[in-house]
């Protein structure tokens, strides 16, 4: 196990994206998309998601969704767009409930839970912390509990 803080975020999840080959799992309340947004932001987690899911890896990411007018939903619905052109797999979380978790499973051998969202906020700004764990019991009940949220959320439609 190890502990990563605040900006430690982006050097802790990078090279994990980098070495998955067959699957990594994504459960977020928020995630911001920047256009043009220089490295060392949250546009370098978002560049990286979506040449490892252009290399082959398959994405699944489950984002928050409460109403189509909400800024929220607006910023996460502009994120799943970016990230399907990639073949990244969306799902919205169901209404009846926030997806308020924030977690990472790659390659069913390695996990993150933290309380980042994707956003540059949360990674220069605000106060974070997560940690990785690879025990491999650990690992499966995280990336059975991701499924189960996945079999019960909602594909993500243009």
């Amino acid at each position: 196990m190890k502990v990563f803080f605040d900006r430690q975020y982006l050097p802790t999840i990078i090279p994990l994206i980098q070495k998955s080959k067959s699957e990594i799992l994504i459960a977020v309340y928020e995630w911001a998309w920047y256009d043009h947004h220089r490295s060392g932001t949250a546009q370098d987690l978002n560049r990286t998601v979506c040449r490892q899911a252009d290399n082959g890896t398959k994405i699944q990411a489950i984002l928050h969704h409460d109403y189509r007018t909400s800024h929220l939903s607006k910023l996460n619905r502009k994120s799943a767009s970016r990230l399907r052109r990639h073949g990244v797999e969306i799902h919205f979380g169901s209404q009846k409930s926030i997806m308020h978790a924030k977690l990472w499973v790659f390659d069913n051998t390695t996990a993150i839970i933290c309380t980042h969202n994707i956003s540059t906020r949360a990674l220069t700004t605000n106060r974070e912390l997560g940690v990785v764990l690879d025990d491999p019991n650990i690992v499966s009940l995280i990336r059975d509990y991701f499924i189960g949220i996945w079999t019960n959320s909602i594909e993500f439609r243009e």
